[in-house]
């Protein structure tokens, strides 16, 4: 009962924001799925007091887990990344990777399995892999039937563009639940690479399914159930 009261001020909050498309904090358990591994995950979208906000995903499995996390801040709708890491773990095998967007010195850098320091330029909203997800969500809400993003590279750091089309509705089955999903598709020839995501407007636009295709076979990312 206390779960359905909340999920309805959720909506309610999104529809109130519509115009400027802020999307309210949540946490929900997520799977993830690929040729090598399965995980349950929990990914959870946080405000805190200074204004800040963070998209993380953390999961564990039986032979190691991984943790990837997005900080950032919201001035006018506009979303500014500050921090975006991966650690991964599996059996003795540890990597890490860590981009920083630096304002003050007007730099992008990345440290871990690739390192590099590149000029970030002004008044460019560039995102990274998790926050891109949130401004997903704000174009869809808006009503944008397709619409680029601004990502940087994660091996060399050159600023790429992402581009993304509203295709035709699915519907889309949580749990025992069936939502009419908006789909998204973006396309990257150069790596032969196809990413889909099942947005679900009862649910406020959250993204209840991530479907990634490459050369190395299928990634899946679903919604198992609202915390």
């Amino acid at each position: 009962m206390y779960k359905s009261i909340g999920m309805l001020w959720m909506l309610m909050a999104v529809s109130a924001n519509a115009a400027d498309s802020v999307i309210p904090d949540y946490k929900a358990n997520y799977t993830f799925t690929n040729s090598n591994v399965s995980m349950e995950g929990v990914r959870e979208l946080q405000t805190f007091v200074d204004g800040k906000r963070s998209l993380s995903f953390n999961a564990r499995f039986p032979l190691g887990k991984i943790n990837i996390g997005s900080e950032f801040h919201e001035v006018q709708g506009i979303i500014a990344t500050d921090l975006y890491t991966v650690s991964a773990k599996w059996t003795l095998i540890k990597q890490e990777r860590t981009l920083i967007f630096n304002r003050q010195e007007k730099t992008m850098s990345a440290s871990g399995k690739f390192e590099w320091v590149k000029d970030l330029p002004d008044n460019v909203e560039i995102f990274d892999p998790l926050n891109a997800q949130i401004q997903i969500r704000k174009k869809v809400m808006q009503g944008h039937q397709t619409f680029s993003l601004l990502m940087p590279e994660i091996k060399t750091g050159e600023i790429e563009s992402n581009q993304y089309k509203l295709n035709a509705d699915e519907e889309c089955k949580v749990g025992n639940q069936i939502y009419q999903c908006k789909v998204v598709q973006r396309e990257r020839p150069q790596e032969d690479r196809i990413t889909t995501y099942f947005l679900a407007p009862e649910l406020g636009y959250m993204i209840v399914r991530i479907d990634d295709q490459d050369k190395d076979g299928d990634t899946l990312l679903e919604l198992q159930s609202l915390l």
